[in-house]
């Protein structure tokens, strides 16, 4: 059984089992995000379309992230499409996208 990661949410939290590699890959994929946001919020001019973020994984879950970084002003105001998917229930919310990040750095603190 893999550690939970928990993620917060305005009208609550869920919890799901994912192994610390799973987690490293959301790491890493939130901060390519993270540049993506950075640099649609600083052109000026025609702006130049930044690509979607989407990480999927899947074994005893569904867990999916999603974010277009051209609807946000900045990685402050970012909200990321979360979906849980198992055979008994589907769970889709909104994150903000810094809560996200804090979630992930207290799995880590959970984890060590």
């Amino acid at each position: 059984m893999h550690p939970n990661l928990t993620l917060n949410f305005a009208g609550g939290s869920v919890s799901c089992p994912l192994p610390l590699s799973a987690v490293k890959t959301l790491e890493t994929e939130i901060q390519v995000l993270m540049e993506r946001l950075r640099t649609a919020s600083t052109q000026t001019g025609k702006k130049t379309a930044q690509p979607n973020t989407e990480y999927r994984f899947r074994e005893e879950i569904f867990f999916e992230i999603f974010c277009n970084p051209n609807l946000w002003s900045s990685p402050f105001a970012a909200k990321v499409l979360l979906t849980l998917k198992t055979d008994l229930v589907r769970i889709s919310a909104e994150l903000d996208l810094n809560q996200l990040r804090e979630d992930i750095q207290q799995y880590y603190q959970n984890v060590a």
